[in-house]
């Protein structure tokens, strides 16, 4: 398995709870990762294709990991305190959450790409971010710890993260937002234009205050 900054934050945030599941584990190297570092314990590795799942099971051989496929949630009936999304669209999440459990569970959340999407998502449906966090691992990956709730986000909070945008180790993934926008406004129309300058104008008000 090669080295993961983004796989190796991920399993990190495993530990300390009972039972992880890992929704779309892929090839399982997430929860392998926590079991090697001494994280967790029980393991649910889950994926909607087969071939993927087979793979994670070899590689969790010798740790108490189960392997289920499933659509999301839908095939799941092991009970877990903690639920791993990671690697998807933030559409693809979203859907995935409509059928969480509602009971109390924690959840690791990494979308690959609109953040802003599944935060709005995750206000309007009751759920609550509790932490977020941004790893560069080539890519910026912004990661989010939910748990059910309400939170009331403004526009800017849905942009920027409602936490995220307290930590002064995000200013540089702001930054990087910042010139990959500049650098589009070359190429686009005029009212996409308009909603990039907007999207700049939020992210400079964190980075000069």
């Amino acid at each position: 398995m090669a080295r993961s900054k983004r796989i190796t934050f991920l399993s990190e945030l495993l530990m300390g709870y009972s039972v992880a599941l890992d929704i779309g584990s892929d090839h399982g190297y997430v929860l392998l990762e926590a079991f090697k570092k001494g994280y967790i314990k029980h393991g649910i590795a889950s994926d909607l294709r087969i071939e993927p799942l087979m793979q994670a099971k070899k590689n969790l051989i010798g740790f108490d990991a189960k392997t289920i496929q499933s659509d999301g949630f839908l095939n799941i009936h092991e009970s877990f305190d903690v639920a791993m999304i990671a690697g998807m669209g933030s559409y693809l999440i979203a859907n995935i959450m409509e059928h969480a459990p509602s009971y109390d569970v924690t959840y690791i959340l990494q979308p690959n790409d609109k953040p802003e999407v599944l935060r709005k998502y995750l206000m309007d449906h009751g759920f609550m971010i509790i932490d977020e966090y941004v790893v560069r691992d080539r890519f910026d990956y912004v990661i989010m710890k939910v748990k059910r709730g309400n939170m009331a986000l403004n526009r800017e909070d849905l942009i920027l993260g409602p936490i995220l945008k307290k930590k002064e180790d995000s200013r540089n993934y702001y930054q990087r937002k910042v010139q990959l926008l500049t650098k589009l406004l070359k190429h686009v129309d005029e009212k996409r234009s308009y909603e990039i300058n907007e999207l700049i104008k939020i992210y400079n008000s964190i980075i000069k205050p």
